[in-house]
């Protein structure tokens, strides 16, 4: 049986129009990593977004390098993040995939505090549990 490299993580990362959100996420993201120690590739996949996000998605591969945001579009008629997430796995080189929205909706560190506590296959983040919530959102996109 062959050692077991040290661990790497795939964060799969939608997007549609996340040009302001991108970059904080990403640095988020790149600063919880790199404090942790652990390797990592970020990996965007972006829908044809017209706000720019492709453009801002590329600058933030040549500060981070290449080896560390990787840009994956994908162009569908029913582009959602499940679809997203579908399309990045097949990119991603980690032992360990993390999925999440770039809306800044949930604070990238949980995730892997929460993993590292139990040694967990797992960690679903939510945002009806505790404390936790959603403002400004109507019934529609509650329900979504």
């Amino acid at each position: 049986m062959a050692a077991r490299g040290p661990d790497r993580i795939s964060v799969l990362l939608p997007t549609y129009n996340e040009r302001d959100n991108l970059p904080l996420v990403v640095w988020l993201l790149v600063r919880t990593f790199r404090d942790s120690g652990i390797d990592f590739e970020i990996i965007i996949i972006d829908d044809g977004s017209p706000d720019g996000t492709q453009e801002v998605a590329q600058q933030l591969e040549k500060i981070y390098g290449s080896d560390k945001i990787v840009m994956r579009e994908m162009i569908s008629v029913l582009f959602s993040s499940g679809t997203a997430y579908i399309h990045g796995m097949k990119h991603a080189t980690g032992n360990f995939i993390v999925i999440m929205d770039a809306d800044l909706s949930h604070h990238v560190r949980l995730y892997f505090i929460k993993q590292k506590e139990g040694n967990f296959d797992i960690v679903s983040g939510t945002r009806y549990k505790g404390n936790g919530g959603v403002y400004g959102w109507d019934l529609k996109r509650k329900l979504i």
